[in-house]
């Protein structure tokens, strides 16, 4: 029912996508959705948090070996993508759908860019620490630099159907963020 619901609003949009829409994708009864949600929000909702959920599944299991803060900041962006390149219908309803609605926003940026944003800065300040990163500059500041840049590139690829190769862009991504745009000396 999750997927289902993730397809069915991202193809249709959020008002548009009635429960019984949902329900025929996923193979069951209307009345089946109501037996574990208590609405289409809710639905949505859980979707969203299980989405999210297993990128920071990923995240973790990953971190238990990847212990270099440039390349933490690699596998987060190189996830990021991938996980949106993955399942397009959660990219569409991420960057469309989510942003239509105060209410889901308000609940997608408390609830999960913060995580986002602070797991972000726990890998900066590690790397500060250890003498990778500069000390003088925010981790706040970069960790949403970070963001807006690969959330821009989501929103760019659903909006044009451009595809990106996850891995070389999220290198990218840390190659610009870590050492701008001048030249090499």
């Amino acid at each position: 029912m999750l997927d289902a619901a993730i397809e069915v609003i991202a193809e249709n949009g959020y008002f548009h996508s009635p429960v019984s829409a949902i329900a025929a994708r996923a193979g069951v009864a209307d009345g089946t959705v109501y037996l574990y949600f208590k609405s289409k929000d809710e639905l949505l909702r859980t979707a969203i948090d299980t989405h999210i959920g297993r990128f920071y599944a990923c995240l973790e299991a990953q971190f238990l070996t990847l212990t270099d803060p440039r390349a933490q900041l690699e596998y987060i962006a190189w996830l990021h993508l991938e996980s949106h390149r993955a399942n397009r219908s959660m990219a569409i309803l991420m960057q469309t759908e989510m942003r239509q609605s105060a209410r889901f926003v308000e609940e997608f940026s408390h609830k999960h860019l913060v995580r986002y944003i602070q797991v972000v800065r726990e890998v900066v300040r590690r790397g500060q620490q250890q003498g990778t990163f500069r000390e003088d500059l925010s981790d706040g500041v970069v960790a949403h630099c970070m963001f807006g840049a690969i959330d821009e590139l989501l929103s760019s690829a659903v909006f044009t159907g451009r595809t990106y190769d996850a891995k070389a862009t999220a290198s990218q991504v840390i190659d610009v963020l870590l050492n701008g745009i001048g030249k090499k000396a």
